[in-house]
């Protein structure tokens, strides 16, 4: 009898250990997995609450809906470590060891270039906010952008300089590095298409002064235009040179980096009157007005300028799923389909590239926010 016992909770045991294996075994078969590359850790890490922040309030409106297909979705964060290695390293593991469905990228183009064989080996959807415009150009056809591409701003700035600033030519200000070089390429490329001239091309050290006063220029007639990127601790640049060495009959028209909070908190007054392409402006659109209003109920503050690309990204890729299911194959396809989706930062309309945007807001600095001074696109 008590041999019989025994053996009867032996086989109790025994089953109540396979259910439990079982259970945790199938439970990513119950829930929709999507990786976060974040750079928790780092050179970037100032950047991470925004992202973290955004991400996590998709996936509870998500939830809170009913999820995807009657499945949870659950956000996993990775830690990119604001590296190039760090951020292959934590999609290999969102891949490999969290068997994510989906993967959201990082924002540096430098990352997601070291990631993007692995990215088309593993046959993975991947959203990513890098501007790069090279990016898409690469044969790749598992990334998908959520920004404007370089490219695309500079069309749009110089578009901007013409019709809107009445300009027929303009110098340029830029740091010596890849993305500034880049930027002042982009400008001068579609200065040229557009009919517009380049008279001058002035470049800074990343984190140092300008090579020489833009005041220079003035034998050679420009009506100035910047191109600039800086460290942190030299962001207050941006607003100095226009409110001191240029002087009054310049104007100043810049990339998406005077809407950065980092950036204003940094520049201060002297940001005030500055006028650029951002990603994107407070109640810009119904999506958008709906967003900062749930992020601020969430939240108590105002949301990045930047970040909600990634909020963004889990919207699209959700319904993406919804349509089509998980198979990678089928979610590529319909995020190539999409149409006329309006995001946070936009209206949606992808490219066989995997571009998503063609066009943004240009904006004002008032009183340390951007005002919206117009919707400006261009023809990919």
């Amino acid at each position: 009898m008590v041999g019989t016992k025994r053996i009867a909770l032996a086989l109790f045991l025994f089953c109540s250990l396979i259910a439990l294996t079982t259970a945790g075994m199938a439970a990513p078969e119950r829930e929709i997995r999507i990786g976060v590359g974040i750079p928790i850790t780092g050179a970037f890490s100032a950047e991470a609450p925004y992202y973290v922040d955004c991400v996590k309030l998709a996936e509870k409106q998500i939830n809170q809906a009913g999820g995807i297909n009657g499945k949870k979705l659950r956000i996993l964060i990775i830690d990119n470590q604001s590296t190039n290695p760090g951020a292959l390293a934590a999609l290999n593991k969102a891949v490999e060891q969290d068997k994510v469905l989906v993967f959201i990228g990082p924002v540096k183009s430098t990352q997601i270039l070291a990631m993007s064989d692995a990215v088309k080996a593993y046959g993975i959807p991947m959203m990513l906010g890098g501007t790069n415009e090279t990016i898409t150009k690469q044969g790749n056809p598992w990334l998908f952008r959520c920004r404007v591409n370089d490219g695309i701003v500079a069309a749009i700035l110089v578009k901007y300089i013409k019709e809107e600033l009445k300009l027929t030519k303009f110098g340029v200000i830029y740091s010596n590095e890849a993305f500034g070089t880049g930027g002042a390429d982009a400008i001068e490329r579609n200065a040229k298409a557009q009919g517009l001239k380049v008279v001058a091309r002035e470049r800074f050290n990343l984190g140092g002064t300008a090579t020489s006063r833009p005041n220079s220029w003035t034998s050679r007639g420009p009506e100035p235009r910047r191109w600039s990127r800086t460290a942190t601790g030299s962001m207050r640049l941006h607003g100095l040179l226009l409110n001191t060495a240029m002087g009054s009959p310049y104007k100043y028209v810049s990339p998406p980096a005077i809407a950065v909070k980092a950036f204003l908190d940094l520049a201060g007054e002297a940001a005030e009157g500055l006028v650029g392409f951002v990603d994107s402006v407070p109640g810009m659109n119904a999506t958008n007005r709906k967003f900062v209003e749930a992020y601020r109920k969430e939240y108590s503050a105002d949301p990045d300028r930047q970040a909600p690309w990634s909020y963004d990204a889990i919207n699209i890729l959700a319904d993406a799923i919804r349509k089509v299911g998980e198979d990678h194959s089928k979610i590529r396809e319909a995020i190539l389909a999409i149409r006329g989706y309006e995001g946070v930062l936009g209206t949606y309309n992808f490219t066989p590239e995997g571009e998503g945007l063609s066009g943004g807001p240009i904006a004002v600095i008032k009183n340390g926010k951007p005002q919206l001074v117009k919707m400006v696109h261009v023809n990919q």
